[in-house]
């Protein structure tokens, strides 16, 4: 069942000025995935692949992944908003109200273990809070019951290179990846 049969309830209901087929990308991964990653919404490779985080982004993210030894296909990735907004600008408040039932669905429905918000749109909707994402990354706050864990977008890594080994820290972090600084008996 792809994925808009299986929400077929939100997208009947979905005001169809929010819904644009050619920009629409859904969300990705196993339905009952220990980590879900939500991201703010699509940009032009996502909608051209069918598929979040693909795009620079998408490889820098990728990159850290494979560094900390996670595999991507076992992460549920998507978006807060399913849509690209027009010009790659940012989510307005009622394309965010108009998907976050969604959202909330998907949530419901994978039940992940914790859920790792990419940037400042997917953390302040799921936590609900005004404050920024280079004050609250790499902490896990619970929301009903559910951990999660804000942390930078990966195209802020691109953009500004320090927040580069913040990002990798929390994602190791999020993942049980920590590094203990114990050296492994085949390093010595």
């Amino acid at each position: 069942m792809d994925f808009r049969e299986k929400y077929s309830e939100f997208f009947t209901q979905l005001d169809s000025k929010f819904f644009d087929q050619e920009r629409f990308v859904p969300a990705v991964g196993p339905e009952k995935a220990k980590v879900m990653m939500i991201g703010e919404a699509p940009g032009a490779n996502e909608v051209e692949e069918g598929e979040p985080f693909v795009g620079r982004a998408g490889e820098r993210m990728n990159d850290i992944l494979n560094d900390i030894d996670v595999d991507r296909d076992e992460i549920y990735i998507t978006n807060l908003v399913k849509i690209r907004p027009p010009d790659n600008r940012d989510p307005k408040s009622d394309e965010i109200e108009a998907w976050a039932p969604l959202l909330e669905k998907e949530v419901e429905e994978v039940q992940p273990d914790v859920i790792v918000t990419l940037g400042n749109f997917a953390s302040k909707y799921m936590l609900d809070t005004s404050k920024g994402i280079s004050k609250i990354h790499g902490r896990v706050f619970t929301r009903e019951g559910q951990k999660i864990m804000p942390v930078y977008h990966p195209a802020a890594t691109l953009y500004d290179r320090s927040k580069g080994p913040e990002l990798e820290k929390d994602l190791r972090k999020a993942f049980g990846k920590e590094e203990s600084g114990q050296q492994k008996l085949t390093d010595l």
